[in-house]
């Protein structure tokens, strides 16, 4: 099986092919494909109605908690009720994950509740992955006007550029390009952007609207840029001699900030291989550190994965002692396997000759749950049960044995893989983590 995310796989849509000639079955097809579309979306804005995710049976509401495992995550209720305490004005969260996370669908959710009820920050983090040719949100843009003369991505086989905190890096043609950045939602305009790239210098000043700024280096990674006004987009010329990673985008409200780290094919040992990762996303100043790993270390050999969950969490907290963790577990998906049959086909033949066979083999493809996705679920919570680190389990949420299933035939997961959700399913998962989290951080 391909590693998950490969091309844009976590963000597919439903998609209907037109033909010149349509049988009443194709209608038939198309109206169940887009009633249960409808169905699925009426259902989301009832949930998003009521505050939560609730109403489809097949989720598991009693298993939807944060299990602290002996963790105390006293000092994030504390900070939450006591904003004027947030370094910067901000409560900073991070969210690393796979091509699940990426397309920043389900933790958007998450975003969008969090500063429902603290208040927006800012974006967040927003890599470069239009330029790194791999998916992107859909809620921001970010573009060069020179021409990309090389990138990676943490799964390209041979990183030929250094891979930063994003998971990505490009490489410009020239050593000076012009940065396009705009914020699509609205309430996430901006009056700082830090522009993060590989530790060689650059990127120290910025020519916006004919006028130079200066930048704060706030890290050796990093440099923050303080615009004259709030803005949702911005066209800045920098001088770019080192790989560049992406950008941060933040404001000057006291808010909640919540970062996304998503790449296609990630596992817990990708972001153990990105060096200084852990020194690099100090520059987000993490409180709540969550990680959504494990669906590729199912989808191949898990075996070995607690000793790289050790590497990353260690890593990470050697340089943001004072974040806290929530592990999560993958829910149910579905593996393909192919095998060759055998038919008989008639050939030639006819009233006065006898008929011919002959052997062909067809390909039949069949999907069966995965049972490694249920192991590397077991591994993840003991894991956080003998560490003391909060776990959010999601393969009991969803449903627990047989959910793939029934995540497909209600719309939720994408049938031709079997493994990704489409957009109704993310965000199904978004406010299910969301509830749980405001559960867990209200008290």
């Amino acid at each position: 099986m391909a590693g998950i995310g490969t091309g844009r796989q976590a963000d597919s849509r439903h998609q209907v092919s037109t033909v010149s000639s349509f049988t009443t079955g194709n209608y038939q097809l198309i109206t169940t494909i887009i009633l249960k579309k409808l169905l699925c979306t009426f259902c989301l804005m009832l949930m998003a109605l009521a505050g939560g995710a609730q109403e489809i049976d097949f989720v598991n509401n009693e298993a939807n908690r944060i299990v602290l495992n002996g963790d105390n995550w006293t000092a994030l209720t504390k900070a939450l009720k006591t904003p004027k305490s947030w370094s910067g004005g901000k409560f900073q969260l991070v969210h690393i994950g796979d091509s699940h996370i990426q397309p920043d669908i389900m933790t958007a959710q998450v975003r969008n509740r969090m500063q429902d009820r603290w208040g927006n920050g800012g974006r967040g983090l927003i890599p470069a992955f239009y330029l790194a040719k791999t998916n992107e949100p859909t809620d921001y843009v970010l573009k060069s006007s020179t021409r990309v003369s090389d990138y990676s991505r943490i799964l390209s086989r041979n990183w030929t550029t250094d891979i930063g905190l994003t998971g990505v890096a490009v490489r410009f043609d020239t050593a000076y390009t012009e940065l396009f950045i705009r914020a699509k939602v609205e309430g996430d305009q901006f009056s700082q952007v830090t522009l993060l790239h590989a530790p060689k210098g650059g990127y120290e000043t910025a020519s916006i609207a004919g006028n130079v700024l200066f930048a704060k280096e706030v890290s050796p990674w990093a440099q923050m840029f303080r615009l004259k006004a709030m803005t949702d987009t911005v066209t800045m010329g920098v001088p770019c001699p080192s790989d560049f990673y992406g950008a941060i985008l933040a404001n000057d409200k006291r808010g909640v900030m919540v970062h996304s780290i998503g790449n296609n094919g990630a596992t817990y040992s990708s972001y153990c291989k990105v060096a200084d990762f852990g020194q690099q996303l100090k520059v987000l100043e993490p409180q709540l550190v969550i990680i959504s790993l494990g669906t590729n270390e199912a989808a191949g050999n898990p075996t070995g994965i607690e000793n790289y969950i050790t590497r990353l969490i260690t890593d990470i907290r050697k340089h943001n002692p004072k974040a806290k963790f929530l592990l999560t577990t993958p829910m149910e998906f579905q593996k393909r396997t192919s095998r060759q049959v055998a038919q008989q086909v008639k050939v030639g033949g006819g009233k006065r000759r006898r008929a011919r066979y002959k052997t062909v083999y067809k390909t039949v493809t069949s999907y069966a749950a995965n049972p490694n996705a249920e192991r590397v679920r077991q591994m993840i919570l003991d894991y956080g049960r003998q560490h003391k680190i909060a776990t959010w389990d999601l393969y009991a949420v969803a449903g627990g044995r047989g959910a793939s299933s029934k995540w497909i035939t209600a719309g939720l997961m994408n049938p031709s893989d079997h493994l990704h959700q489409l957009e109704a399913g993310y965000e199904l998962q978004g406010m299910l983590l969301a509830d749980a989290l405001m559960q867990a951080l209200s008290k």
